[in-house]
């Protein structure tokens, strides 16, 4: 049976197949092999030791689900309502926690809770009260991206800082059950973190809006595990078989070694390489949605060991999302209303406020998608209505700028010519 072997672009894992089979398929995201066994098993002769110094705290992630649509009203077509959005929250944490009850648990000796959750954003970057959902129109927005620039591209539409917020996409452009997923790895130093080489700066992962969430979709992917396999990456892991070849590893000893990788959902699972059973249930191979019901513990032990050092991972337990906005006083010119201009620039900025009157211990800072700080300016007593910021000369195309003091609190979203 033919298949369609999706190559990635260095910085993100790219997901899909052209059809579902009970046969071996094709990669559908590919990654680059680079590690040597004997880092691996160095690692692994560590792992008793470096798991005592992993805490047992229940890690919770702030996600901002963006809905890229056609137009469509809410509800409609892929402005997808926002009880299926919050489906896929809840199927993210059945499987996460291995739920009893739910098709996330599982009672294998080697599964386990990996005691991560997900909480819909409460806080915008603004500090303002959100349901964690935005959307978009694409059909109203001139994109200049070129959308061979896959995370770049869909940034432009809508984008929140990525130390704060796992970003979630679900996009309307892709055919249904061809393409299900893309993600961006951490960077980690892991064994096989080297496979997660990024190019591009944005940071999160992409769904495609017909595999998002719970629905009726006459497909095998219609329970929201494409997201899970997603995170999964997210988080550090490489797919079960490692790349294809017994002598390949995802560097997790408790997943049974497979050559390539599987599809459908076997009665019976075909044979590893060292003689057990594929683990056709991990939620790490290409199986059906409802075939996938485990993480293991060396799975877990990666994830957890990402979430407690690498950047923009550690960073999301502490997030201001996930709790709800400190209300402020009803006086309407409490706020100083803030206009950043032009948009987008090329060498400098102006930052222009409605009311100056009062403001202290005024910063500004941008940043880049990734989080990297490329410049600051401070003010202890601020007096005047307007700035000009000569810009650095940088590669990234899009730049956010975060100007917080007393009285003022706005992040703005800056394109760079």
């Amino acid at each position: 049976m033919n298949r369609l072997l999706l190559l990635t672009k260095v910085g993100f894992i790219l997901c899909g197949f052209i059809k579902v089979t009970a046969q071996p398929i094709a990669d559908r995201c590919e990654v680059k092999t680079h590690e040597h066994h004997e880092k691996f098993e160095t690692w692994m002769s560590k792992r008793k030791t470096s798991l005592r110094t992993i805490s047992d705290k229940v890690y919770r992630l702030p996600v901002v689900v963006h809905i890229i649509h056609l137009g469509e009203p809410v509800g409609k077509g892929f402005n997808l309502s926002n009880e299926q959005i919050e489906s896929q929250i809840r199927v993210l944490n059945e499987d996460f926690r291995r739920k009893e009850g739910t098709p996330g648990f599982n009672d294998h000796p080697d599964g386990g809770d990996a005691r991560i959750e997900f909480v819909l954003a409460r806080s915008d970057p603004n500090r303002k009260a959100t349901d964690g959902i935005v959307r978009v129109d694409m059909t109203q927005v001139d994109n200049p991206v070129n959308d061979g620039n896959t995370f770049n591209y869909y940034a432009y539409y809508s984008y929140w800082p990525p130390e704060d917020y796992l970003n979630i996409w679900s996009v309307p452009d892709w055919p249904k059950d061809i393409f299900l997923g893309k993600a961006v790895g951490p960077e980690t130093d892991l064994p096989g973190g080297g496979e997660f080489d990024k190019a591009e700066p944005t940071d999160g992962i992409i769904v495609n809006g017909w595999h998002f969430g719970v629905s009726d979709l006459d497909s095998p992917h219609n329970t929201g595990r494409t997201a899970t396999h997603e995170i999964g990456h997210f988080l550090g892991l490489l797919h079960i078989w490692g790349t294809p070849g017994c002598n390949k590893t995802d560097y997790c000893e408790d997943t049974p070694p497979t050559d390539k990788s599987l599809g459908g959902c076997p009665t019976v699972p075909p044979l590893a390489c060292d003689g057990q059973f594929a683990m056709i249930e991990n939620y790490m191979d290409y199986t059906d949605d409802d075939c996938m019901n485990i993480f293991t513990n060396d799975q877990i032990f990666r994830m957890r060991t990402v979430l407690e050092n690498s950047p923009r991972r550690k960073s999301l337990n502490e997030s201001p999302g996930l709790s709800f906005p400190t209300p402020v006083p009803e006086n309407p010119d409490y706020m100083t209303r803030v206009k950043v201009y032009p948009n987008p620039a090329s060498h400098e900025i102006h930052i222009v406020f409605e009311a100056s009157q009062g403001i202290r211990s005024l910063e500004i800072v941008g940043y880049t998608p990734l989080g990297k700080q490329v410049f600051i300016d401070s003010y202890d007593l601020f007096q005047e209505n307007e700035v000009i910021i000569k810009l650095p000369q940088l590669k990234e195309k899009l730049l956010f700028i975060r100007i917080a003091g007393e009285g003022v609190s706005s992040v703005q979203k800056l394109i760079l010519q």
